[in-house]
């Protein structure tokens, strides 16, 4: 019996590491696409000047491309309404977003100031996504929380949202906001307002650069 129950527990032990291996397994790329992610904000940072708010644009866009799933952001930023679109409007849709996102991130890593990110870990999130703890130190050592939801798409873990101080989510803000115009002005309007917010942000860096 004594004998038994050991190799019960041996076995077990024996499955829950392999579970639990194949868990980190599956999460460990994820926590690679924030640190890499990380890696190049710091690199357009340290290198703001020389590239000009258009080299920038042109260094984040691959990148946030790779990190980012931008035709899911797009479809759950539009929330009903994305239904009603063609697949052509949805793809315009989702270009408009991918501009935005990409002209926000040049506008504002605009230079290095002896900052770095730390991505503190990682957690398993609900429908099997992974949610990647970060935060970026700032040169007098204040942190600010920027955590990541990422899920799998055709097999490679991509970013679907952004929590700001750890509670705020970007695209429940996105949702908010283009919910809004989509009911008032129509798709037009919300394709008008996203080139007129890239055009906005270009022109602003461009004036500080």
């Amino acid at each position: 019996m004594a004998r038994s129950f050991r190799l019960f527990v041996c076995c077990s032990l024996v499955a829950a590491g392999l579970l639990l291996g194949a868990a980190e397994a599956a999460a460990g790329p994820a926590r690679s696409v924030v640190q890499t992610l990380n890696a190049t904000f710091i690199e357009v940072m340290k290198n703001a000047a020389a590239l000009g708010y258009a080299g920038r644009y042109k260094t984040l866009a691959p990148e946030l491309a790779n990190a980012y799933d931008f035709p899911e952001m797009a479809r759950v930023s539009a929330g009903r309404y994305w239904r009603e679109l063609t697949d052509a409007q949805k793809q315009q849709l989702t270009d408009a977003f991918a501009a935005y996102s990409v002209a926000t991130y040049a506008a504002r890593l605009d230079g290095f100031g002896g900052e770095r990110f730390e991505v503190l870990g990682e957690q398993p999130a609900p429908a099997d996504n992974v949610r990647v703890d970060n935060r970026i130190v700032q040169a007098n050592g204040q942190p600010i929380r920027i955590d990541y939801l990422l899920h799998r798409r055709a097999g490679e873990w991509r970013i679907v949202d952004v929590y700001l101080k750890s509670s705020v989510s970007e695209l429940a803000v996105r949702r908010s906001e283009f919910t809004s115009v989509l009911a008032k002005q129509g798709f037009d309007g919300l394709i008008a307002a996203l080139n007129a917010k890239v055009a906005a942000l270009e022109q602003g860096a461009a004036a500080g650069d």
